[in-house]
């Protein structure tokens, strides 16, 4: 608080500084004028005495003020102090051409009264913001004119002097209506000050707090890169192992088991990706790249790979889309959506229920083109309307008041995950429910111009392969995936060549059908330069088609969608288990 007293007082004595120097020219014109009034009716040497003291102590009060202002080592209070000195002489100076008025007479008495109370009046504006110092002067100015007046006598006399001492009481009350406005202007300045202030160190906050999220964000999708390698490679093990084990006789309570650890792994992979799909949508590093897709083709995959999951709940499972009818999206994307939804309908749609899937175009909103609206129907407890936009938050499972029936199996991601991938993809997503009467999600696609019966999805029914008596190359350096990839190739009937380096591969004796190889190798080398130098190797021999590689990765960073699409790899998800394997293998090899 004494510090911003000390500015306020410093700023007061430089405003009064400021007007000191810039009236220089203002004080000589009225000084001229003042000495023309009187020159013929007061000696000249008292004339010529009062101009030089009115200039010289003008000039000396203006340079005065300059050097205190700027001499900031000198208390404020002793420096505001010398301003009314300064103040009183040149006041007491000009004043004193009030004593001309006994030898004026009353005309000339009035045009002097007019000039010295002119320029008492100028101390408004002048000297207000040093209060004292404007006291100092104004009343060395007023005070002695009225005094001539009243000594004059009379009524014209008392009149006036009168009427000067009022004028000088309305003076004051306005230099004091200016120093308030003063000192609350200079309050709203500092005021604007500190908060410019505060507003640019929070501005270096935010900037700090925006690098660190940025490098927090960076941070966070490397640690997720390393993780989503790392946390499936124990998963591929074990579903590439637990495939093997099918092939194997047993009894018919081991194969039981077997059966309840696959169901187990495929739990815990869904809950894996969910959560992996989670935080790579919240660290922005999946990107959309949207192409033609036919939505019949990719339906009907998504529906496949759901049929075991609804018979084992009694859940009917349908599916109605046009032929050939295509949309303009990115298809993995689309994929997961629509594998979520189905999966949230047949969780929550009770034993006998329905889950159906509708595919139909309709009329956009801005009617000059169509789109494809993507139905879930569900037959399930339905969701309260205050709910729907609680469902698609994270961890949040709702069950219908009055329901007996067990909380649906589930994670609670599942619609979060949608939520994210529509905000991704800018698909519209509704919800249409109510307590007993199931639920309807609602997407909206962007229909694709036809351009022929090809279309960019396959993935239809399952069809027959087999590797039997195929040669099959597995090149990953962690051995316990290694181990399980023979276990599940030989059990599929291949002769497997394995090899954990580079080096090792290309030391193999003999041609493989096929390879394996893992997205991420030891040593610095990445499986796309294995592939590269694998193929290098095969082309070299004439008479070789080219060779077949399959790629398996658990990172689903756009860059390697794209580095495999180059180099025609097809792409392989973490965990990747035997059935999936083999039809990936077999159709590489069949398409050579």
């Amino acid at each position: 608080m004494p510090a911003a007293l000390d500015e306020l007082d410093e700023r007061r004595l430089q405003v009064v500084a400021e007007q000191a120097v810039g009236l220089r020219w203002q004080i000589l014109l009225t000084a001229i004028v003042v000495a023309a009034i009187v020159w013929r009716d007061v000696p000249a040497p008292w004339v010529l005495g009062w101009f030089a003291a009115v200039i010289a102590s003008r000039e000396w009060r203006a340079a005065a003020l300059a050097r205190m202002a700027a001499d900031r080592a000198r208390p404020i209070a002793a420096r505001l102090r010398a301003t009314v000195r300064w103040n009183v002489l040149i006041g007491a100076c000009n004043g004193s051409a009030a004593l001309f008025m006994a030898r004026l007479d009353p005309t000339l008495d009035a045009v002097l009264t007019m000039i010295l109370v002119s320029w008492g009046a100028g101390a408004v504006s002048t000297s207000a913001t040093v209060m004292p110092a404007f006291l100092a002067y104004a009343g060395l100015l007023f005070a002695p004119t009225a005094a001539m007046w009243l000594v004059a006598g009379g009524w014209l006399g008392w009149g006036v002097g009168a009427l000067v001492l009022m004028f000088f009481g309305v003076q004051t009350r306005f230099a004091r209506r200016n120093l308030q406005t003063f000192e609350e202007s200079f309050g709203i300045r500092a005021e604007n000050q500190a908060l410019a202030t505060s507003l640019e160190f929070e501005r270096a906050q935010l900037a700090i707090a925006r690098d660190q999220a940025v490098r927090a964000n960076n941070d966070k999708s490397r640690f997720l890169a390393g993780a989503s390698h790392d946390l499936r490679q124990p998963l591929q093990a074990m579903a590439l192992n637990v495939g093997a084990l099918r092939h194997v006789a047993m009894a018919p309570d081991a194969r039981a088991i077997v059966e309840v650890v696959d169901s187990s792994l495929e739990q815990l992979r869904a809950m894996l990706d969910a959560l992996l799909d989670v935080s790579k949508l919240d660290a922005g590093v999946v990107v959309a790249q949207p192409q033609r897709v036919r939505i019949d083709r990719l339906l009907t995959a998504v529906m496949a790979s759901f049929g075991a999951a609804a018979s084992a709940r009694g859940v009917g499972l349908r599916a109605d889309c046009p032929t050939g009818l295509e949309v303009r999206t990115d298809p993995d994307l689309l994929r997961r959506m629509l594998a979520n939804l189905v999966d949230n309908a047949i969780k929550f749609s009770p034993a006998d229920g329905q889950v159906e899937v509708r595919v139909r175009t309709r009329e956009a909103p801005d009617a000059s083109k169509e789109e494809v609206e993507l139905t879930v129907q569900d037959s399930g407890p339905g969701i309260a309307p205050e709910n729907h936009r609680l469902v698609f938050e994270d961890l949040v499972q709702l069950q219908a008041q009055g329901s007996a029936a067990a909380p649906a199996a589930g994670h609670g991601l599942g619609l979060g995950i949608v939520r994210r991938m529509a905000e991704l993809l800018g698909v519209p997503v509704k919800l249409e429910s109510s307590l007993g009467a199931g639920a309807c999600f609602r997407l909206r696609l962007p229909l694709a111009v036809p351009i022929g019966a090809e279309g960019s999805e396959g993935g239809g029914a399952d069809a027959p392969w087999s590797l039997a008596g195929r040669c099959v190359l597995v090149l990953e350096d962690d051995p316990m995936v290694r181990g399980a990839y023979l276990n599940a190739l030989g059990a599929m009937g291949c002769r497997v060549l394995s090899a954990a380096t580079l080096d090792e591969a290309l030391g193999q004796v003999g041609e493989p059908d096929a390879v394996v190889v893992d997205c991420r190798l030891g040593g610095g080398v990445s499986g796309f330069d294995a592939a590269e130098r694998l193929r290098a190797r095969r082309s070299a021999q004439p008479a070789h088609p080219v060779l077949p590689i399959v790629m398996v990765t658990a990172d689903t960073d756009p860059a390697v969608v794209e580095a495999a699409r180059r180099q025609a790899l097809p792409l392989l998800r973490k965990p990747v288990d035997d059935r999936g394997l083999g039809r990936a293998l077999a159709a590489a090899i069949e398409g050579s």
